[in-house]
C-alpha cells in the first residue's frame, strides 16, 4: 500500500518517459472513499508542449484518471503517452 503523503511532489512520467511535472492533489469519491484522480502540476515544457497559453504562478494543473497511473516508486508513471494528454481536462478550482 503507498501512503498519499508518499505520493505528493513526486515527480510523473508518461509511458513514453516524459516527465510532465508533480503530484500536487487528489480527487477523491465521498461516496465510495476511492481515489479517482491525481493532480499533476505541468511543468514549463509540458505545458508548453501541448499548447497551453494561460498564466498561472504555478503552472497548470491536469486531473489524471487514477486507471491511467501505471506504477509508483521513485516517479509516478502513467499508462498514457504524452500525445493521449491533451485529452484530460485542468482540475476545476473550488476557490
Amino acid at each position: 500500500m503507498v501512503s498519499i503523503k508518499d505520493v505528493l511532489l513526486k515527480s510523473v512520467l508518461t509511458s513514453d518517459a516524459y516527465n510532465i511535472g508533480t503530484v500536487n492533489d487528489f480527487e477523491l469519491s465521498v461516496e465510495d472513499w476511492k481515489l479517482t484522480h491525481i493532480g499533476v502540476t505541468l511543468n514549463m515544457q509540458s505545458k508548453k508542449d501541448l499548447g497551453i497559453k494561460k498564466f498561472s504562478l504555478l503552472g497548470p494543473t491536469l486531473c489524471i484518471p487514477i486507471d491511467h497511473v501505471d506504477k509508483v516508486g521513485d516517479v509516478v508513471t502513467l499508462k498514457i503517452t504524452f500525445d493521449q494528454l491533451k485529452e484530460i481536462p485542468e482540475c476545476k478550482k473550488l476557490m
